[in-house]
């Protein structure tokens, strides 16, 4: 009797456990995103939104070795929007702005300034950088769905990965 009551009580144990809530990594993987009772730390947030820019800013750096027109231009890397507690990967997308300024000899303000904007991935070097402005190429590449909304982990790795030629 002893033994028919232990092997039902684990399976009912079984069961419950079965039933209950998923684990983080399965979550993150069917939806991208946590809930707010399995956040994590701000640290884990921003030790993500910089493994994210130096993953886009060596996106980056290479788009712009390779295009002739925005070479030598300073660049500016913003981080993924997406970054939060219940979402540290992100949706893979960051913006990159390269800027060229034009003074008269001495001066301080600006006769003309000119923008190139890029949408680089976070998460993947072969990935690159997208052009959003002066040409749109942004809004029919397939990331640009994805921007703004969490991505799950199969799309986007958590933790981020260090891509190729990133700090």
């Amino acid at each position: 009797m002893k033994k028919i009551v232990l092997t039902t009580t684990i399976i009912a144990a079984a069961l419950l456990t079965a039933c209950g809530p998923k684990n983080v990594d399965q979550v993150m993987k069917d939806g991208g995103q946590v809930s707010k009772d399995m956040a994590f730390s701000f640290q884990t947030v921003e030790e993500q939104r910089a493994q994210g820019r130096a993953n886009a800013g060596a996106s980056a750096a290479e788009y712009q070795r390779q295009n002739p027109r925005i070479q030598g231009w300073e660049t500016i890397v913003k981080a993924d929007t997406t970054h939060s507690s219940t979402c540290p990967q992100g949706d893979g997308w960051a913006e990159v702005v390269f800027m060229r300024s034009e003074r008269a000899e001495g001066k301080t303000q600006n006769l003309q300034i000119e923008k190139a904007t890029v949408m680089c991935s976070t998460v993947s070097s072969t990935q690159g950088c997208v052009m959003v402005n002066p040409t749109d190429n942004w809004s029919k590449h397939p990331g640009k769905a994805q921007d703004g909304q969490c991505a799950s982990t199969r799309e986007v790795p958590f933790p981020l990965p260090k891509a190729v030629g990133a700090k």
